[in-house]
């Protein structure tokens, strides 16, 4: 089962308190059909959950009677597709009036009416999600997502979408939207944003799957960039240590180094005998303390004695 389909398993154990709410929610799973008119009241869906949750709720709400086929894929590893539709006219004019809307009306907009008190605006979310909505498994990307068919009730979801975020005492949300075949996408990406408007649906394991997943992958961040930064550090050094090895040699084959000051043997006598250790390494075996700042500019200086040997 996929992510998105046990989301819409856990949106639908979730039983609205007031009668309010749950009108609220019949709405949106309505509303946000693939078609919502009197000609045709239809969306299809992958879950089984979801569809029942809409026979359930559309039948208690309207007492229509909703028809729920179910077609099986002929490919391996496809999830079966269900359409869900209203096949009576007459139940769709009920619904239509009920929910006060009609066949002449030129741009299909949310009825505010119909989200009667605040707390409504979640369940009314929740069921355009079960019915539009779609959600990518967290550990693939983060992307949540309302696809909607008209332009005005698109931007009508992200408008209750940013109020209702707000008025719970949350960041207000605020969700992008772009066009896609023909219909519109009302979407977020960004994980915070997807964990609130999860758990305001009433998906609150979805939510905290959600947020260990961001954990998890800021953990393997942060171990990669300090991984990369000790690699990074390691290959620094070696390198330095090279070039610092290279100039003792060219100073002892050019019989310079035994001229050099005690200081200077003394150096070069340590980074031989540890070519692999760090400036802090290197300082602990020097009998007279000596700082790093110290001790790099003397082996700079060796470098810079060999450079005029060659």
């Amino acid at each position: 089962m996929s992510f998105s389909s046990e989301t819409k398993r856990e949106l639908c154990k979730t039983l609205p308190k007031l009668r309010e709410m749950a009108r609220a929610e019949a709405y949106g799973l309505l509303l946000f059909c693939r078609k919502f008119s009197e000609t045709e009241i239809s969306f299809r869906t992958e879950s089984s959950d979801a569809a029942d949750r809409f026979a359930g709720m559309i039948a208690e709400q309207t007492g229509s009677i909703v028809e729920i086929r179910k077609s099986l894929s002929a490919r391996k590893n496809e999830n079966s597709l269900y359409k869900v539709e209203i096949p009576a006219l007459d139940d769709r004019r009920k619904i239509m009036e009920t929910f006060g809307h009609d066949s002449n009306q030129i741009s299909l907009r949310i009825n505010r009416a119909n989200i009667e008190f605040d707390v409504c605006a979640a369940s009314f979310l929740r069921g355009a999600f079960l019915t539009c909505g779609n959600i990518t498994s967290p550990e693939s990307e983060y992307h949540l997502e309302f696809n909607v068919p008209h332009k005005n009730l698109s931007e009508d979801l992200c408008r209750i979408i940013c109020e209702t975020t707000e008025f719970v005492g949350g960041r207000a949300i605020t969700p992008k939207t772009a066009g896609r075949r023909g219909a519109y996408v009302v979407y977020l990406k960004d994980s915070e944003d997807i964990s609130d408007l999860l758990t305001l649906m009433g998906a609150g394991n979805a939510s905290m799957s959600v947020m260990q997943v961001k954990i998890l992958k800021n953990f393997e961040n942060d171990r990669n960039r300090k991984i990369n930064s000790e690699i990074a550090n390691t290959d620094k050094t070696v390198s330095a240590a090279a070039k610092q090895i290279q100039a003792i040699n060219i100073l002892r084959e050019s019989g310079k180094l035994e001229k050099l000051s005690d200081e200077l043997q003394e150096v070069a006598k340590i980074r031989e005998s540890f070519p692999l250790a760090s400036l802090k390494e290197l300082c602990t075996h020097f009998k007279t303390p000596i700082s790093k700042s110290g001790l790099n500019h003397r082996l700079n200086r060796l470098i810079e004695l060999s450079s005029k040997d060659n």
